[in-house]
């Protein structure tokens, strides 16, 4: 090698490790593009189509009426629920009155039941009353009796004394039936207080049935009303129709039906999601939020920013893919649902990284070294790379910035090789 002559010293290209920003990025993947929300819109209820307001291509926003069908036996339904609610209150307000009577009943009978009891003790008053008159009569006819013994009294007032304790007697007897009967007076009230009740709770149980009845015509009427709310068939958000499958005049069968009929189809274009396959080994690098770019054969020289929104977690055995949903603004509307698109994910940065042309990278997988000139001769120094776009090598180890290394001329020479380095720094 030391004896080469200088006319036969070989030349090469030299170059000093560049200091960069290095990006990864993932060859461009083919995507699927949806609508964000997307509806094909049936009919709730069974009817004739009487109006369609929309069109393949129209805007619609959120809550329009876009069709109303003609519906007529939910019409009638209605009627005649309203009909039988009006019966039911009817009928209501009669159990009621008679629930009314009823009260009054009740409040008659414990009336008369609260004034027999005070005729008892009316009574019962009297008949002690009466009593103790008797006891004290009793007393007084005795002493007339041994005072007329003793000649002490005519008999003229044994007769009187005589006649008063038998008109004492007399009137114990009375006031004893007076209580008799009004002892069974109260027991008639209170015997009419429970027929009373009785029939207060059977009028108040047919208070309730018509109470009953009304809650069920009600139920009836209102669910006939949302019905007949279904025959105005409305957006469920905001998009543009991208399909009409009827006529004015077409019947309608309800969606709940085997043969069910669509009215139109909606799309929600201010937003798309985008679905692309990412390779396993790939997957560690994107999360949710990752920023995506997007292009379309239509715009071939726009690229669209894109997020990720979500991650399904599982790979396709197949393939070995994991699929990836992009959430992408659409807010001019330029982008369609089903147009070929293709998305691009700057996957990892490196900052200030010592980067080497790919073509100055001698050795195999894991084993790699580059030549630089030293003093004119050819050195070999082993080196380690991080990443890898093809085209630049990330150095990682090996190299500090101020060698001079063999891009062109590698072939030509051998470690220990006279050089003559050229270039952008020989």
């Amino acid at each position: 090698c030391f004896g080469q002559s200088n006319d036969k010293i070989p030349r090469v290209t030299v170059i000093n490790p560049v200091q960069q920003t290095l990006v990864y990025r993932l060859p461009a993947k083919p995507a699927e593009i949806l609508a964000a929300q997307e509806a094909i819109i049936y009919a709730r209820t069974s009817g004739y189509l009487d109006q369609i307001s929309v069109d393949i291509g129209d805007q619609v926003e959120k809550g329009q009426v876009i069709a109303v069908l003609d519906t007529p036996e939910l019409t009638d339904e209605l009627r005649r629920a309203e009909a039988q609610l009006l019966e039911s209150r009817a009928s209501l307000r009669a159990a009621q009155a008679q629930a009314d009577g009823g009260t009054a009943q009740l409040a008659a009978a414990k009336a008369s039941h609260l004034q027999a009891a005070v005729g008892i003790v009316q009574a019962q008053a009297e008949l002690r009353k009466a009593q103790a008159e008797l006891t004290a009569q009793k007393i007084q006819t005795e002493r007339i009796r041994g005072l007329h013994h003793q000649d002490a009294a005519t008999d003229a007032q044994l007769e009187a004394a005589d006649r008063d304790y038998l008109q004492a007697e007399g009137e114990v007897e009375v006031r004893n039936a007076a209580l008799e009967s009004t002892t069974a007076r109260a027991g008639a009230a209170e015997a009419k207080i429970g027929v009373a009740q009785a029939d207060l709770e059977s009028r108040v149980s047919l208070v309730a049935v018509a109470e009953a009845a009304i809650a069920v015509t009600n139920a009836r009427v209102d669910h006939a009303k949302t019905m007949l709310g279904y025959a105005s068939i409305r957006a469920p958000f905001a998009g543009v129709i991208t399909d009409r499958y009827l006529d004015l005049g077409a019947a309608v069968v309800t969606a709940s039906s085997s043969k069910n009929t669509a009215i139109v189809s909606i799309k929600d274009l201010s937003s798309l999601r985008i679905y692309v396959q990412i390779p396993e080994p790939d997957i560690p690098y994107i999360d949710k939020g990752h920023a995506a770019e997007v292009t379309c054969s239509a715009y071939p020289n726009r690229i669209f920013q894109g997020v990720v929104s979500r991650i399904s977690r599982d790979l396709d055995r197949r393939t070995r893919t994991m699929k990836i949903e992009i959430l992408l603004e659409n807010k001019e509307g330029q982008i369609y649902p089903g147009m070929f698109a293709t998305v691009n994910f700057d996957l990892i940065e490196r900052k200030d990284a010592w980067t080497l042309p790919a073509q100055a990278l001698l050795g195999s997988k894991g084993d790699y070294h580059v030549y630089c000139v030293v003093d004119g001769v050819c050195v070999a120094v082993p080196i380690k790379i991080g990443l890898d776009d093809g085209g630049t090598v990330e150095i990682i180890e090996g190299l500090n910035g101020d060698e001079k290394v063999i891009l062109i001329g590698k072939g030509l020479i051998q470690r220990g090789d006279r050089v003559i380095a050229v270039g952008s720094n020989p």
